[in-house]
């Protein structure tokens, strides 16, 4: 107990036993002397007056109006921090309440439409997966393609190296041409024949050893002369499918075979 609460209580213990002595003495069921009864008396006055008076000055006869930021809710549910709020304060919580429901609604909302819009602009994850699969392996395949290209384009490279595959490519050149081609008229346009023709001398052992073949007409020109004066030709200078004809029976020929080897 503490001291405020001792001091209450022996109060009340004295004012109650003068109060007993006092009504005793004043019914003479206790001889008091009458000094002393008035002085008890008294006291007992005093004190009720006192006890009245305190009584009187903290309560309140008539109602008043609560101040309501004096009102203060222990909110037990809360966390300490937020236990002691008024009630104004929760007054105005409960009066935005609803608005901030309404926002919270909005919010919503929005968040809603912010997601299907994401959904429409970006596809699935199971789609998106499909398609990668699909272009892996559509890739996967132009690689397998690729690599068969390659194969056969060395082949044919090695094929063309052939030299009746040459000879037959060098006819389809001059017959895009003319059958009968003049290799110093207009020459740049028959550098790729003139090469060719001189490659083909040159497999045939029909141009020096220490020569190499190039693109030059005239030069081709002047070796496809000798080469025909070599065969009886009646006209020289002319290339034609004949002289085509006669390189590759060279070439097949024993004597060519010796001279190349």
């Amino acid at each position: 107990m503490d001291k405020e609460s001792a001091l209450f209580y022996v109060v009340l213990v004295l004012f109650a036993v003068t109060g007993i002595v006092t009504i005793l003495g004043l019914v003479q069921k206790v001889v008091i002397e009458k000094k002393y009864l008035n002085a008890l008396f008294s006291a007992l006055i005093l004190e009720l007056i006192a006890a009245v008076l305190y009584l009187f000055s903290n309560t309140e006869f008539f109602d008043r109006e609560p101040n309501i930021e004096e009102l203060v809710l222990q909110r037990t549910e809360l966390p300490p921090a937020q236990r002691d709020i008024s009630a104004g304060e929760l007054i105005e919580i409960v009066a935005t309440h609803d608005d901030n429901r309404a926002k919270l609604q909005l919010m919503e909302q929005e968040l809603m439409s912010l997601r299907d819009q994401i959904a429409d602009q970006v596809p699935p994850y199971a789609d998106v997966t499909l398609a990668l699969d699909a272009r892996i392996r559509e890739i996967s395949e132009l690689q397998k393609d690729l690599a068969r290209l390659n194969t056969e384009q060395q082949d044919f490279m090695k094929v063309r190296e052939n030299f009746l595959v040459r000879m037959a490519e060098l006819n389809t050149r001059m017959s895009d041409v003319g059958t009968t081609i003049n290799l110093i008229y207009r020459p740049a346009q028959k550098r790729e024949i003139a090469g060719m023709l001189q490659s083909a001398f040159k497999q045939i052992g029909f141009m020096p050893a220490d020569e190499t073949p190039d693109d030059d007409p005239v030069r081709a020109h002047e070796m496809l002369v000798r080469y025909q004066r070599s065969k009886n030709f009646g006209q020289t200078g002319y290339l034609t499918a004949q002289v085509v004809a006669l390189i590759i029976l060279d070439y097949l020929s024993p004597i060519s075979q010796n001279g190349n080897n």
